[in-house]
């Protein structure tokens, strides 16, 4: 299945998005009980970076827009198909 890296940048001040990234890590452990989660992480302080499998950009866009800090319009995403190198 292909795999997507969806960057996840805090349009809104820090206190206004505090709610809604609890909410955020929250989803993200949903989609991890999913099996859908390849890996994800905080960039700083002011937003999310996350490695997950869809079927297609399709189910990849409804992933990527399934956020609170999207649904709340609170950040801006950026998606793309990402291919894993094997260094072995």
């Amino acid at each position: 299945m292909p795999l997507w890296a969806r960057t996840l940048l805090f349009t809104a001040a820090a206190e206004q998005v505090e709610d809604a990234a609890r909410r955020h890590r929250e989803h993200l452990h949903v989609l991890a009980r999913q099996g859908k989660i390849r890996c994800a992480g905080e960039l700083g302080g002011d937003g999310f970076l996350e490695i997950f499998e869809a079927r297609d950009r399709r189910e990849a866009e409804e992933i990527a827009r399934s956020s609170p800090i999207v649904e709340d319009g609170l950040g801006a995403w950026i998606l793309r198909e990402w291919t894993e190198f094997d260094f072995g």
